[in-house]
């Protein structure tokens, strides 16, 4: 019960995940070891139980136990092991409680000894409530709402509890099967990143042997974006442009900002999706130059941070985006992609009418490909 109230509520948050471990933002990880103390009828039918037999085994599986927390090794990472144990009322009998808190007491002050950040719990389900061995309080704000949770239900009946755990398994995988890419929706074909970074790279060294011999890039000069040639009819360069590059410094900043957002989008969106997000994002931001300036521009700036635009609606307003955001470690690629945007306010020569409009572009084509798909899945 505890296990999958534990799963189902913090399984997309800083807390527990179901394997025991989950990145926060102090870098630490959490560990949450559960364990039952409730013998067979045969044992508890003996009114001399627990004896000193009972006692010797339960001293061996805690050691048992430590042994396996002390081989739990994540390299630069604080691990926090919080060990909840469920105690039967059978096992409470006599001298039972006492020297079972002994033991876990001892079990207590040698993680401690071994530098473990530890908290050692006795949890009474039949009574309704739990005790910290050391005395504090738990720190953990998830195994202590969980805990509470699951006390809580002491008066319920078992099949009412085995619902509930059904419930929380159901809910743990649906949230599961949101993060999967389904064969349909998975991308298909020759991937769109390696066209995209191959097509800009030969057509730029194309160009630029093409400068070498002649003096002159002609794939700039006819593909470059220039508003005044545009409004004659060259509606062309509003694409071409997008494919163009100042210098190898100008390309090569592209293609690895466009390999990180592009990595980062392949595992959710089809290659036509892409294909429409990138341009989108591309024509968007030469659209708002061609409105607003009066320079001639070109790169791949803007269709990039379009992909930067499906990120951020994916990150906040698309279905899922708690799951999405915890899928993978987005926020840094979030804030490069913010970063980018307000560098360009602050740097002359850069082509800000191009990125905010891509990146507005890209917002809206995310959007709109998940309403179609909401509305398609809803009418099937």
């Amino acid at each position: 019960m505890l296990a999958s109230v534990l799963c189902s509520d913090h399984y997309f948050r800083k807390g527990v995940t179901p394997g025991g471990y989950a990145r926060s933002e102090m870098n630490s990880a959490c560990y949450a070891e559960l364990a039952v103390f409730d013998p067979p009828a045969e044992l508890t039918a003996d009114p001399a139980f627990p004896g000193e037999q009972d006692f010797a085994r339960w001293e061996n599986y805690l050691r048992r136990l430590e042994e396996s927390m002390t081989g739990l090794v994540v390299r630069k990472t604080a691990v926090s092991l919080y060990l909840v144990f469920f105690v039967a009322p059978a096992c409470r009998r006599g001298d039972g409680e006492r020297r079972l808190l002994e033991l876990l007491e001892g079990l207590q002050r040698r993680l401690e000894q071994g530098g473990y950040i530890a908290e050692t719990v006795m949890a009474y389900t039949d009574a309704g409530h739990y005790s910290v061995v050391s005395g504090r309080k738990l720190d953990n704000k998830y195994i202590r709402q969980a805990l509470d949770k699951v006390l809580a239900t002491a008066g319920m009946s078992g099949e009412a509890r085995e619902s509930l755990v059904r419930e929380n398994l159901d809910e743990i995988g649906r949230r599961e099967k949101s993060l999967k890419v389904e064969p349909k929706t998975a991308a298909r074909g020759p991937s769109l990143l390696i066209f995209l970074i191959v097509a800009n790279v030969l057509i730029f060294a194309v160009g630029w042997l093409m400068e070498l011999r002649t003096g002159t890039d002609p794939l700039v000069e006819w593909g470059v974006q220039d508003n005044q040639l545009i409004m004659q009819g060259e509606w062309w360069r509003l694409i071409t442009s997008m494919f163009l590059h100042a210098d190898w410094m100008h390309l090569a900043s592209n293609m690895l900002f466009l390999y990180m957002l592009g990595g980062a989008l392949i595992r959710y969106y089809t290659n036509l999706q892409l294909w429409i997000i990138y341009f989108a994002g591309g024509i968007a931001g030469n659209l708002l130059g061609l409105a607003f300036s009066s320079f001639r521009s070109l790169g791949a700036s803007g269709a990039i941070l379009g992909l930067g635009g499906a990120l951020l609606y994916r990150m906040t307003l698309g279905k899922d985006a708690r799951a999405f955001r915890a899928a993978g470690n987005f926020t840094w690629l979030a804030l490069t992609v913010l970063f980018n945007l307000v560098y360009g306010l602050v740097t002359p020569g850069i082509d800000n009418y191009g990125h905010f409009g891509g990146f507005i572009g890209g917002f809206v084509a995310a959007l709109l490909i998940g309403v179609y798909y909401d509305i398609r899945k809803t009418h099937k």
